[in-house]
C-alpha cells in the first residue's frame, strides 16, 4: 500500500474523554480507516465557556492544525462551549480550502443520513404506549429551532397521532438547559402547577437523568408514578438509580455516515459500509423495564471496572512526583516513558515540545509563548522511548505519514495556564478509538511537572548568572572564552555518553577591525551586540552561545540534529543581520562540525577544523573581492547596451577567469546566471521600444540583439507571458 497516497480527516472535537464522544468517534474511525484514510484528531479536556488562562492554553492545540496535512475536516461544532472557540474553527474550515463537515448541520443528503431523531423518538414513545400501555406522556426537548430539537418533538407528535392518543402545546415543554429544564418541570409537577402525566419522554440522557432524580427528590416514584426515558445513551444512564432507558449506537452509526458523505465530498466517489449497527432501544429501570438483559449496560459496567482499575494503577504510581523530579527534559522523557503504561489502548506515544518551551532563550516581545508553536518541534517518542529529534512543527507530527496502515492520532496541547509547552500525541489501538478520563490526570500531570521543572531550571539559571559572571562577556552578556572552553568540554562528554551528535557552529565578524576604525569602537561594539542576538535568537534551550574573542562566536549543543536543523541556525542568524543590521556592511564567514564523536577526534581536533575552514574561506573572499568592481562594472555595460553580442567566452576572458569559474562567481554576487541578465536586459529594452517605437517587430528584435525574429518572439512570450504584438496593443495607450 502505498503510504503518501493515504488521506487524512482532521476531526475537531471536546470532551473526547467522554463515552457519549468515544462512540461518535469510533464510528468515524471504523469507517475512515476502512476507506484508508488516518485520522488526526485536534482535542482538549477543559471545555469551560470562560476566558481564563488555563482555558486559552487548552484552545491553542488549533492553532497545530496545518490544512496541507489533510484532506478533509469534520467538526463537532456542540462540543464547544465557547462561542468564540466554534468561531475559530469555523475560520479555520473556512480559509483551509478542504471540504468539511459540521455534524450538528441538518441533514441534506439523504443518502448518507446523520441524523434519525424523528423516527427513533416516535420509537422512544411508542415503547412508552405499547409496552407499558401509558397514554398521558410529555415530552421534553432542547433548545427551540434547532432541527435536533424540532424532529425530535416531531417524532413524538407522530407516536402519540399513530396511537390515537391526545395530546396539546401543554405537553410540549422546551429546555435551553439541559440540568435547569429538567428540575424546573420536576418542581412544577410536584407543586402541581403542571398535571402530573403517567410518562415523559426525554430529548437526551442527561434531561432524563436529572428529571428522573428530580421526581424522586420531590417524593414521585420513578417509574411506579411517572415514567422517564430518554433520547441517547452514556455512562450515567446505568449509574443512575433507578438506570434510563435510553438509545444505544446513535452516535456510532452517525460518525459511520459523516465520514461516507466527507469521502464523496472529497472523491466524488460514493461508499458503503459493514459497520453500521441498528439502533436499539436498551432498557432500563426508569421506564418500568428490567435492565437484567441490557448488553449496553453490562459493558458500560465493564467500562467502567476497567477504568476503576487503571485509577487505581495511576494512584498508586507515583507519577508526578517522579516526572517533577526530572533534571532536564531529556530526563522528563526518558521519566515519562516509564508511565505509558497508565494509558489504556495506546498504541504509540510521542512527547512535542516546542524549542523554547521554558523561556529561557526567548527573544520575543512576549515574556512566554502563549499562542501557536515554535517552528521546531523537539520530538521523543515515548513507546518505545526513543531518542531526542526534531522536526517542523507545520509537519505536526511526522510518524503520521509513516504509518503502515490507516491509525488515528488524538492531539492534546501540554500548557500550564496560558504557557505553550508544546502537546502529545497518542496513536489509539484498533479496540479504543478514543482515550478516556485516566488520559485527562495523566496529561494535566505531565504538564504540571514541566512547569516544575522550568521554574527549577529558571531558578538554577538565574543562580548560575549571579555565580558564573566570570564567564560571561560583559558587553553581550553571552559566554565568554573561559565559558566557551567549559562548556564546550562538558557538551562534547555528554555527546559521546548520550551517544548523540556533538554541534559547534561558528561565526565570524571578517570586516570587525575596518568597521572600528571607519566608525569608530562604539559603532563596532553595536554591531557587535548585534550579531550576538542573532546567534542568541538561534539557540534552542539546550543549546548555549559563546563570544569567543572579539568577533567569534560559538553555538554549541548536544542531541540527534539533522542538517535541516542545523541549516535553520545558519539561515537564522543571517535573515536576522540582514532584518536589522542595515546601516553597516558586514562581513560574516561560519563554519560547523556536526557528527557523532569517535575515538579518532578530540575537541581540540574539531576547533582547529572549524578555525581552518574559516580562513580558507576568508583567504578566498580576499582574492575574489578584487574582482567584485569588474563584476558591477560589466553587469552596468550588460544593461547599458544589451544589444551587443554577449557570450561567456568573451566575457571570462575580459575578466581573467577561466569560463566555469567566472560563471560561478558571478552567480553568487548577482544570484542570478549571467545569461539570465543578458536575456532579462534585452527583454527590458524590448518593452521599452514596443512602447516608444513604432518600428516592426523585426526591426526591434535586431536593436535589441536578435538575430532571429522567431527566436525574438519566443523567448519574450516565455518570460514576459505574453507575444510582443500583445504586450505593444495592450500598453500602448499607457
Amino acid at each position: 500500500m502505498n503510504i503518501s497516497k493515504r488521506k487524512r480527516i482532521a476531526v475537531f472535537i471536546a470532551d473526547c474523554q467522554s463515552d457519549y464522544r468515544r462512540k461518535t468517534m469510533e464510528g468515524i474511525i471504523k469507517q475512515a480507516n476502512a476507506l484508508n484514510y488516518d485520522i488526526i484528531v485536534f482535542s482538549f479536556f477543559s471545555n469551560h465557556n470562560v476566558e481564563y488562562p488555563f482555558q486559552t492554553g487548552e484552545e491553542n492545540i488549533f492553532d497545530l492544525f496545518n490544512p496541507e496535512k489533510a484532506d478533509g475536516i469534520i467538526v463537532l461544532k456542540n462540543s464547544f462551549k465557547k462561542i468564540s472557540v466554534r468561531n475559530k474553527i469555523a475560520g479555520i474550515c473556512q480559509s483551509s480550502g478542504l471540504p468539511f463537515i459540521e455534524i450538528e448541520d441538518s441533514d441534506t443528503d439523504p443518502e448518507f443520513k446523520i441524523w434519525k431523531d424523528r423516527e427513533l423518538f416516535f420509537q422512544l414513545t411508542s415503547h412508552m404506549i405499547e409496552k407499558h400501555l401509558l397514554k398521558k406522556i410529555y415530552c421534553l426537548t432542547g433548545l427551540p429551532e434547532t432541527h435536533q430539537t424540532e424532529n425530535r418533538l416531531s417524532g413524538y407528535r407522530d407516536a402519540m397521532k399513530k396511537h390515537g392518543l391526545y395530546y396539546n402545546k401543554n405537553y410540549e415543554f422546551y429546555g435551553e438547559d439541559l440540568v435547569q429544564s429538567a428540575q424546573k418541570l420536576a418542581d412544577d409537577i410536584a407543586d402541581g402547577k403542571i398535571e402530573k402525566p403517567e410518562a415523559v419522554v426525554c430529548a437526551n440522557g442527561l434531561m432524563a437523568i436529572n428529571l428522573t432524580n428530580s421526581l424522586i427528590k420531590n417524593g414521585i416514584s420513578v417509574p411506579n408514578d411517572i415514567a422517564v426515558a430518554g433520547y441517547d445513551s452514556f455512562f450515567q444512564n446505568v449509574l443512575n438509580s433507578p438506570s434510563i432507558t435510553a438509545f444505544s449506537n446513535i452516535n456510532y452509526n452517525q460518525g459511520i455516515n459523516i465520514v461516507c458523505r466527507l469521502h464523496k465530498m472529497i472523491t466524488g466517489e460514493k461508499c458503503s459500509s459493514q459497520f453500521f449497527e441498528k439502533e436499539k432501544l436498551e432498557y432500563g429501570e426508569s421506564c418500568g423495564c428490567n435492565e437484567n438483559n441490557n448488553a449496553l449496560f453490562k459493558w458500560y459496567k465493564q467500562e467502567i471496572n476497567e477504568q476503576l482499575r487503571y485509577t487505581d494503577l495511576l494512584q498508586s504510581s507515583n507519577m508526578m512526583q517522579q516526572i517533577s523530579a526530572a533534571e532536564n527534559l531529556n530526563d522528563f522523557a526518558r521519566i515519562l516513558s516509564r508511565f505509558t503504561y497508565l494509558i489504556r489502548g495506546q498504541k504509540s506515544m510521542y512527547l512535542c515540545i516546542c524549542d523554547d518551551w521554558d523561556g529561557i532563550n526567548n527573544t520575543r516581545n512576549k515574556e512566554y509563548r502563549t499562542s501557536g508553536y515554535s517552528d521546531n518541534i523537539l520530538l521523543y517518542k515515548l513507546t518505545p522511548p526513543k531518542m531526542t529529534t526534531e522536526f517542523a512543527s507545520k509537519d505536526i507530527l511526522p510518524a503520521v505519514y509513516s504509518s503502515l496502515t490507516p491509525s488515528s492520532y488524538y492531539f492534546i496541547p501540554l500548557h500550564y495556564q496560558d504557557r505553550c509547552f508544546g502537546y502529545i500525541c497518542v496513536e489509539m489501538d484498533s479496540s479504543q478509538f478514543s482515550y478516556d478520563k485516566q488520559f485527562w490526570t495523566w496529561t494535566d500531570n505531565a504538564s504540571t511537572a514541566l512547569e516544575a521543572i522550568r521554574i527549577r531550571n529558571y531558578i538554577r539559571h538565574f543562580s548560575d548568572r549571579i555565580h558564573l559572571t566570570t564567564i560571561r562577556d560583559p558587553l553581550t552578556g553571552l559566554y565568554n572564552r573561559r565559558g566557551f572552553e567549559e562548556f564546550s568540554s562538558e557538551f562534547f562528554e555528554n555527546s559521546i555518553k548520550n551517544l548523540e551528535k556533538f554541534f559547534l557552529l561558528a561565526f565570524e565578524i571578517t570586516n570587525l577591525k575596518s568597521i572600528n576604525k571607519k566608525l569608530g569602537y562604539n559603532h563596532g561594539d553595536i554591531v557587535t551586540i548585534s550579531i550576538a542576538d542573532a546567534v542568541n535568537s538561534s539557540c534552542r534551550g539546550n543549546e548555549i552561545c559563546c563570544r569567543y574573542g572579539e568577533n567569534r562566536f560559538y553555538i554549541i549543543g548536544s542531541m540527534n540534529y539533522t542538517r535541516e536543523s542545523v541549516l535553520s541556525h545558519i539561515s537564522t542568524i543571517n535573515r536576522y543581520c540582514k532584518n536589522n543590521i542595515t546601516e553597516t556592511e558586514i562581513c560574516l564567514e561560519h563554519s560547523f562540525f556536526c557528527d557523532k564523536i569517535n575515538e579518532s577526534i578530540s575537541l581540540g581536533d574539531i576547533i582547529q577544523q572549524i578555525n581552518n575552514d574559516i580562513e580558507k574561506k576568508k583567504s578566498e573572499n580576499m582574492k575574489k573581492s578584487g574582482y567584485i568592481k569588474s563584476f558591477i562594472q560589466l553587469r552596468n555595460q550588460i544593461y547599458g547596451q544589451p544589444q551587443n553580442k554577449w557570450n561567456i567566452d568573451d566575457m571570462s576572458q575580459m575578466m581573467l577567469l577561466s569560463r566555469a569559474y567566472f560563471q560561478r562567481l558571478y552567480k553568487k554576487e548577482f544570484g542570478v546566471s549571467v545569461m539570465t541578465d543578458v536575456i532579462n536586459a534585452r527583454m527590458n529594452l524590448a518593452k521599452r521600444l514596443l512602447v516608444t517605437d513604432g518600428r516592426n517587430i523585426a526591426e526591434i528584435a535586431a536593436a535589441c540583439g536578435y538575430e532571429s525574429e522567431i527566436y525574438f518572439m519566443q523567448q519574450f512570450k516565455k518570460i514576459i507571458g505574453i507575444t510582443p504584438t500583445q504586450y505593444r496593443n495592450k500598453n500602448k495607450n499607457t
